[in-house]
């Protein structure tokens, strides 16, 4: 790791002497919380040509995760959308069961990509609730190709201070941002990112579903015309 870059949203915000200390750490009082159009724009203006991953703050990378591999796909236009491992200091790291039950399709915290990076309409701010699935949408839309594969590239979640769950989120966001808790970046376009090594099987999901005849049958339809193409003589 070459550098981190704290966007700090408010000014005289405490960090601890070692890290503040630190060659690698590089501070920048941004004054607010923070969008993925600020963390893109700040990447591209700053670090070009180089493998970039905005962290929300309660996150941390697994140092045995090959990030040189993560490297690779994001230059080939990836760019890794990954849920989080629980971290316990006092035991072994934990997947949330709650977010299991949908193979983490909703929910991810770390966004790997190559600089300069070119999305639209991501004014939305990171860490409220859908942006998750906004952003990979987004990211879709601007012909990149968004993956969540967090066993094969894990970040964990350590958060004691506030205590945040799956089942406790919407009343922390609504205590912690008031009206910014909810803008609904998701009503705009989402799409959803399951862990590539949970879903393995369309058959499957559509099973679990219980997709229709009918809804099946435009599944099939759609993957047709994604992988074959009829071309005449």
């Amino acid at each position: 790791m070459e550098s981190v870059h704290d966007l700090a949203e408010r000014e005289g915000a405490v960090v601890p002497e070692e890290f503040a200390r630190h060659p690698k750490f590089r501070r920048h009082e941004h004054g607010r919380w923070i969008t993925f159009r600020d963390a893109f724009d700040f990447a591209n203006a700053h670090l070009a040509g180089k493998t970039c991953c905005i962290l929300n703050l309660d996150i941390f990378l697994d140092p045995a995760a090959n990030w040189a591999m993560a490297a690779e796909l994001a230059a080939r236009n990836v760019v890794l959308c990954l849920s989080r491992t629980e971290f316990d200091p006092a035991g072994a790291p934990y997947r949330d069961p709650q977010l299991m039950k949908g193979a983490f399709a909703s929910s991810q915290d770390a966004w790997v990509f190559r600089a300069p990076i070119r999305i639209d309409r991501c004014e939305f701010h990171l860490g409220t609730l859908g942006c998750d699935n906004a952003i990979a949408h987004r990211l879709k839309e601007a012909g990149y190709r968004p993956v969540n594969a967090p066993q094969q590239f894990r970040v964990f979640h350590y958060d004691r201070a506030r205590g945040k769950t799956v089942d406790n989120q919407h009343a922390i966001y609504a205590k912690e941002r008031g009206h910014l808790a909810r803008t609904y970046p998701e009503r705009e376009g989402q799409y959803l990112l399951p862990d590539i090594d949970m879903l393995r099987s369309v058959d499957q999901v559509l099973e679990d579903l219980k997709v229709g005849d009918l809804d099946r049958y435009s599944v099939i339809c759609d993957v047709l015309s994604r992988f074959v193409k009829i071309r005449h003589p």
